[in-house]
């Protein structure tokens, strides 16, 4: 068998493997970099390595790098050093086959670094484990605060230092949340290093208490700061082996939680890392929206990552790796998304888990070969420029900063959402990730808890569209006057066992509504979404819709428009406002508001009725890149995009390069004509 796969190699050396598109120590030549994490399956045995490179082979333009997976063991038996050092040894001998194959970038993803999850029927681990606020102990993660493990981990990562590899990814159980256990870690170590309380019980019942808001953000500080020393011991473990291995954190976005905070930016400076790998939930078509999710959590990580790190490389995920269950647009759309989201390449975890033939595969990277050179446009014209639109504020450290009632801190109320307004870009508001470059600021439920009140007050200097969770926060800080409205009373008509609230919105008959005046909408909305109207405080309030009852009755208004004593426009809404928008008359009021509340310069608007999300990359002197995603298994028909870049000449990137389309000027703007977008696929335009 040994001489049957020598034999193979020097086979594919003489096929010569080709590197054009390749990277040199993990940086692009071409972008963008194209990396596949490989499962220890497929490297196992000589008979399945031979299997993997002649499958690899046939697509050397969609393979620029591999990282081949460390043993996924969890607890205890991925703790014992000696099958680490056999692991070691297996992928020294890999990696180094893989560059002779042509692979000049090969490194290692360290699958288990604090652990990703419990597996019931395992035997506890034996190093001190993590423990939860409520006190469970985890069968299988470690508490990153134990010297026990910080001596294991260090030794682990040295002896894949030690491997050859050009880079090691430390994957995105380095968190404090939602791992072995949901809130940790509660340990008598931890709680000792902490040093203010050595009870769990107690500790935990001075973090539930609404007045203690200075410990939270202690313990919050402590579990970060703890997390920021274990990177630096991870440094310390590689670079003392070989300091030329790059380190990468995958990361993953803050919606899912910020407990512990999630402080990427500092954990990446104190690892040295200069790879980043933004990731998050979404692995099949089963819901096909959460790849806007996702897209928009990369986004935001993407932003928060230090100028260190060189190589962004989306983490697009089909596990359990079922090539139906994903089709392969939906990788393309994705993996394109991610580009306009700041990335530079991809680290696909898209290839089977288990031994046995590729075939199935075929089609992804037959895809990923063909898309590559729209990819490169993509990534070319986009390089520096910021995205623009609006952001939807979030914080890093927003369960440290928020309010806590008589739930605790521990609760998961339904108003810190910061995907709540995720639905506006779909129909066609575009998303900035970066409040340097948004037009204006979108506050969603009481996520505005986690800003001080000067920088809520430097918001709304500005422009800033929110609900009515938001404006209750606004008038607790004393700011809501500058909003022009308050809370008024709650409309609830209950019916049913879902008590849904029997209200309908009917637009006035303001210009904003255009031809809509009198358009009613219903929207079945469940408490506590709380269906209010808003009343005027000030003069010069713009009333855009009222709030109906279902006997026809009057309520009063339920989206308002107001530009304060700051000269901040403020729109806010108090019925439906994210959901159940996409209505005709509803989107146009939605992108009417965003027009005015950017004063003439939302960077796009797209004048047809469709589900098109835009995702635009501007500069001041006219150079603009737009992706046009379809969120609809419709096709949209031609559309007519107003673009406020003003570029001379607008393009239609393709395989063959650019194809210039029809345009016109008009005052303030460049409208583009642009033929039909497919079902559930995006287009590039590109203009300068």
């Amino acid at each position: 068998m040994k001489n049957k796969f020598t034999a193979y190699l020097i086979l594919v050396l003489a096929s010569g493997f080709s590197s054009s598109s390749h990277c040199q120590n993990g940086i692009p030549e071409d972008v963008p970099l194209i990396s596949y994490r490989i499962f220890p399956a497929q490297y196992k045995s000589d008979e399945q390595f031979s299997r993997l490179l002649d499958f690899l082979n046939q697509y050397p333009d969609a393979v620029d790098e591999i990282a081949l997976m460390d043993e996924n063991f969890p607890a205890p038996a991925g703790l014992l050093l000696e099958a680490v050092e056999k692991l070691a040894e297996r992928l020294e001998k890999r990696i180094a086959a893989l560059r002779r194959a042509g692979i000049r970038s090969v490194g290692i993803n360290v699958a288990h670094t604090l652990g990703h999850w419990d597996v019931p029927g395992m035997d506890f681990t034996p190093l001190p484990p993590e423990v939860g606020h409520d006190g469970t102990r985890s069968l299988t993660c470690m508490c990153h605060n134990s010297p026990e493990f910080r001596e294991y981990i260090q030794k682990k990562y040295s002896l894949m230092a030690g491997t050859g590899a050009d880079f090691i990814w430390v994957d995105d159980d380095f968190r404090a949340h939602n791992r072995g256990q949901k809130y940790t870690c509660f340990c008598s170590i931890c709680l000792q290093k902490f040093g203010q309380d050595q009870e769990r019980a107690d500790l935990v019942a001075k973090l539930n208490l609404p007045e203690n808001v200075s410990l939270r953000l202690d313990w919050t500080e402590f579990v970060a700061a703890s997390h920021e020393e274990l990177a630096r011991d991870i440094r310390t473990a590689v670079q003392s082996v070989n300091p030329e291995v790059e380190l990468g954190l995958m990361t993953i976005g803050y919606s899912i939680s910020t407990y512990g905070g999630y402080p990427i930016h500092r954990w990446m400076a104190a690892m040295g890392a200069t790879r980043g790998r933004p990731g998050h939930g979404f692995t099949t078509d089963e819901r096909p929206g959460l790849l806007l999710h996702k897209a928009l959590d990369v986004a935001r990580q993407v932003r928060d990552y230090p100028s260190g790190v060189r190589t962004i490389a989306y983490e697009m995920e089909n596990s359990p790796y079922i090539t139906l269950d994903k089709s392969v647009q939906t990788m393309i759309n994705e993996c394109t998304l991610a580009l306009m989201m700041g990335c530079n390449g991809f680290a696909l975890n898209a290839l089977n888990r288990y031994e046995g033939n590729l075939e199935d595969f075929h089609p992804h990277l037959q895809a990923i070969t063909a898309e590559r050179s729209r990819w490169k446009t993509l990534q070319e014209s986009s390089s520096g420029l910021p995205l623009a639109g609006f952001w939807s504020a979030d914080h890093s450290m927003l369960m440290a900063n928020r309010v806590v009632d008589e739930q605790g801190w521990f609760m998961k109320p339904g108003y810190y959402n910061i995907k709540a307004s995720n639905q506006l870009f779909e129909m066609g508001i575009p998303f900035a990730a970066d409040p340097a470059h948004a037009q204006a600021t979108i506050l969603v439920g009481r996520v505005a808890e986690a800003f001080t009140t000067e920088e809520l007050k430097a918001m709304l200097s500005r422009s800033v569209m929110l609900d009515p969770f938001a404006l209750d926060v606004l008038w607790e800080r004393g700011l809501g006057e500058l909003t022009g409205v308050k809370p008024g009373g709650d409309v609830q008509v209950g019916y049913g066992p879902l008590q849904r609230v029997a209200v309908t919105e009917r637009f006035t008959g303001h210009p904003l509504n255009s031809s809509d005046e009198g358009f009613v909408r219903e929207a079945y909305t469940t408490i506590p979404e709380r269906p209010g109207t808003l009343v005027p405080v000030a003069e010069g309030v713009i009333d855009l819709s009222r709030l109906i009852r279902h006997d026809g009755t009057d309520s009063g208004s339920c989206y308002t428009l107001y530009t304060n004593e700051l000269g901040g426009r403020v729109a806010v809404s108090s019925y439906s406002p994210w959901t159940k928008i996409g209505l005709g008359p509803k989107r146009r009021q939605l992108i009417a508001v965003a027009d005015w509340l950017s004063e003439g310069r939302l960077p796009v608007i797209i004048d047809e009725t469709v589900r098109v999300a835009p995702f635009v990359r501007q500069s001041t002197d006219g150079r603009v890149v737009a992706v046009l995603f379809n969120a609809s298994l419709d096709a949209t028909g031609s559309l007519t995009l107003r673009l406020r870049a003003s570029p001379s000449q607008v393009s239609l990137v393709f395989d063959e390069g650019l194809r210039p389309l029809a345009t016109r000027e008009s005052p303030g703007e460049t409208v583009v004509e642009v033929p039909s977008i497919p079902p559930w696929t995006s287009i590039t335009l590109v203009g300068h």
